[in-house]
């Protein structure tokens, strides 16, 4: 049976207190049980980010605080995918959401740029699910991560998560 790798990555910064941060928290503690009554093979990854990288438990709280460093949340996802690839499987392809509030800092091409030099990314389904009310500089974020304007979204579900899976692993 081939994995399917989900990589969450999350804005873990000041901008996100609050609401925003619990509705995360919930979207991912949703996921992480849906996850879990999957029929198929999955491997979460959960990497939260501010002015460094970290990876995030589903079911662990974590406080707020920060930059929105987007550019360390893209490196430490690299890195991740390049130790997964050490100890090759079958695989199908890979999704790629990221949960942002608003804002993102400069700095965050390079590392993207180099993702896309990767098979897993440049091949996998990459969604981008914002709260609040992103500035231009932040749009281009959006749509150079997705590339499409309709995986930029206000909400990803767990249902349509499990949906996704269920129609990768069948093909």
């Amino acid at each position: 049976m081939k994995t399917t790798n989900i990589y969450y990555i999350i804005d873990t910064s000041a901008k996100t207190r609050g609401i925003v941060a619990n509705r995360i928290k919930q979207n991912i503690t949703k996921v992480a049980r849906a996850l879990e009554f999957c029929p198929y093979k999955t491997k979460l990854h959960i990497i939260g980010y501010n002015d460094k990288a970290f990876f995030i438990h589903p079911f662990n709280a974590y406080l707020p605080h920060g930059n929105p460093d987007f550019g360390e949340g893209l490196k430490m996802l690299e890195n991740v995918m390049n130790y997964g690839n050490k100890y090759p499987t079958a695989k199908t392809r890979s999704v790629f959401i990221w949960h942002t509030a608003d804002n993102v800092l400069e700095g965050w091409q390079s590392p993207l740029e180099r993702l896309f030099h990767k098979k897993e990314f440049a091949f996998g389904l990459r969604y981008v699910v914002y709260y609040g009310n992103p500035d231009k500089y932040t749009k281009q974020a959006y749509y150079r991560f997705a590339e499409a304007p309709d995986k930029i979204l206000r909400h990803f579900s767990e249902g349509r998560l499990c949906s996704l899976v269920r129609n990768m692993a069948s093909q």
